[in-house]
C-alpha cells in the first residue's frame, strides 16, 4: 500500500515540488533529481510523438487523431496495423522515426521504471511521512533517547493519549521503532538545537530528556530552556551531584530512577502490604489509578469556594483531594473541610482512569 502510495506522490510531484526544510538534504536532492530526470523522459516521449504525428498529418494528410495514433503505435512498437497504407514518402519516415525510438523510447522507459523502483526514493517518502506528521503536531511531548526509561516513558503517553514524538540518534534503534511501532521518530542528536526545532520544541508543551549522560542531558536542558521558555522539562539524572547544575539549566523536574527503584525496594522490606498499592498505580491496565493536578481556575463557578467545603467537590464528583498546592509551591496534604482554596492554588486528585474522566467531564469549565 506504502508502495502504491509513494508511486501517486511521485506522480503529483511530478506536477507540483513541494518546499521541504527539515527531510535530509541530502536525500530530498536525490529525489528532486529523480522527478526531473521523471520530468525529462516523460518531455522526450511527448517531443517523439508530436514530432511523429505531425510528420503523419502533413506527409500523409490523414487526421489529426489518426496521425496520433499512427505515431504512438509506431514508438510503442507494438506492432498493430497501420492506419492507412502508407507511402513510399511515408515509409522512409516511418523507417527513421523507429531507429529514432530504439535507443530513446527504450532510455525513457528505464528512467522511468529505475525512478519507480528506487529504493533511496521511498526510504524518502517514509522519512517525508514522518516529517510531514512532526509539521501538524502541536502542545506536545517530546522525548530525548529511547532506552529503558524512555520506553516506559512512551508507553504512558499512548496510554494517556498524549501525542508526542521520540529523538533517537541510534539508526538501529530507529528501525525497531519504525518496525514495531507507530512513534513519531526523528533521527538525529537531542544536543543539536536544529534538531530540537526540527521537532517542534516552541509548539511543545514539555521535554522528557533521557539520555545515559548527565552532560548530554544538561546541554539538552539547556538548550531547550532557550528555545522554549515555557517549556516544561523533566530531566533524568545519573549522578545525584549534577541535580543543582540540571535545575539551575533550566529543568522543572529531575527524576534519578536508580533513587527511586531504591526507595521502593526499601519500602518493601518493612511495608510490604503497601507495595500492592503501588503496583496498582503503575498497573498496565486501562483503568489504571492515576493522580492528577488541576489549577482551581478550571473549575466551574459553583466548584470554586473560599474552602474545600464551599467548593464541594468531593461530595459532587466522589473523588478525594489529596492535597492543596498553594502560591509559593507548597503542598497541603490532606486538606481539611475548612482549609482556604484561592483562585491561584492547585488541586491534587486521586482517581482510576474512569473517575478522572467524570471529574473532567462534570467538573472543569474548559472542556
Amino acid at each position: 500500500m506504502s508502495f502504491i502510495l509513494n508511486i501517486f506522490r511521485l506522480v503529483v510531484w511530478f506536477f507540483w515540488l513541494p518546499e521541504i526544510n527539515y527531510v535530509d538534504k541530502e536525500r530530498s536532492e536525490h529525489v528532486f533529481s529523480a522527478i526531473r530526470r521523471l520530468r525529462a523522459a516523460v518531455g522526450l516521449l511527448a517531443i517523439a510523438v508530436m514530432i511523429g504525428t505531425i510528420g503523419y498529418r502533413v506527409i500523409e494528410h490523414i487526421p489529426w487523431f489518426d496521425a496520433y495514433y499512427m505515431s504512438l503505435v509506431t514508438l510503442s512498437t507494438v506492432g498493430f496495423g497501420e492506419v492507412i497504407p502508407l507511402s513510399h514518402t511515408g515509409r522512409v519516415f516511418t523507417s527513421f522515426l523507429i531507429l529514432f525510438n530504439i535507443g530513446f523510447f527504450a532510455y525513457a522507459i528505464s528512467s522511468i521504471t529505475s525512478i519507480f523502483a528506487d529504493n533511496d526514493i521511498h526510504d524518502f517518502f517514509s522519512e517525508y511521512n514522518m516529517f510531514d506528521r512532526i509539521q501538524h503536531l502541536n502542545n506536545h511531548t517530546i522525548v530525548c533517547g529511547y532506552g529503558r526509561h524512555s520506553i516506559e516513558v512512551c508507553e504512558e503517553l499512548t496510554k494517556e493519549k498524549v501525542p508526542f514524538l521520540v529523538i533517537e540518534l541510534s539508526p538501529e534503534r530507529i528501525e525497531f521503532l519504525k518496525q514495531e511501532t507507530d512513534y513519531i521518530v526523528l533521527e538525529g542528536d537531542a544536543t543539536d538545537d536544529s534538531t530540537l526545532l526540527e521537532a517542534g520544541i516552541e509548539k511543545a508543551s514539555a521535554l522528557v530528556v533521557t539520555l545515559p549522560k548527565d552532560a548530554s542531558n544538561l546541554f539538552v536542558v539547556l538548550s531547550a530552556r532557550q528555545l522554549n521558555p515555557k517549556l516544561k522539562i523533566i530531566s533524568r539524572l545519573n549522578n545525584a551531584a549534577d541535580e543543582p547544575k540540571l535545575l539551575r539549566a533550566g529543568a522543572n523536574h529531575v527524576v534519578m530512577p536508580e533513587r527511586i527503584g531504591g526507595f521502593y525496594m526499601a519500602m518493601l522490606v518493612n511495608n510490604s502490604d503497601l507495595g500492592e498499592f503501588f503496583s496498582l498505580i503503575s498497573n498496565i491496565g486501562a483503568n489504571r489509578v492515576v493522580f492528577e493536578e488541576i489549577p482551581v481556575g478550571r473549575l466551574k463557578e459553583k466548584f470554586r469556594g473560599e474552602n474545600v467545603k464551599v467548593g464541594d467537590i468531593q461530595e459532587a464528583v466522589k473523588i478525594p483531594i489529596l492535597a492543596l498546592r498553594k502560591k509559593n509551591g507548597q503542598y497541603e496534604l490532606n486538606p481539611g473541610p475548612l482549609e482556604p482554596v484561592g483562585p491561584e492554588m492547585n488541586i491534587v486528585i486521586l482517581g482510576d482512569t474512569d473517575q478522572i474522566k467524570h471529574f473532567t467531564k462534570t467538573a472543569l469549565s474548559d472542556v
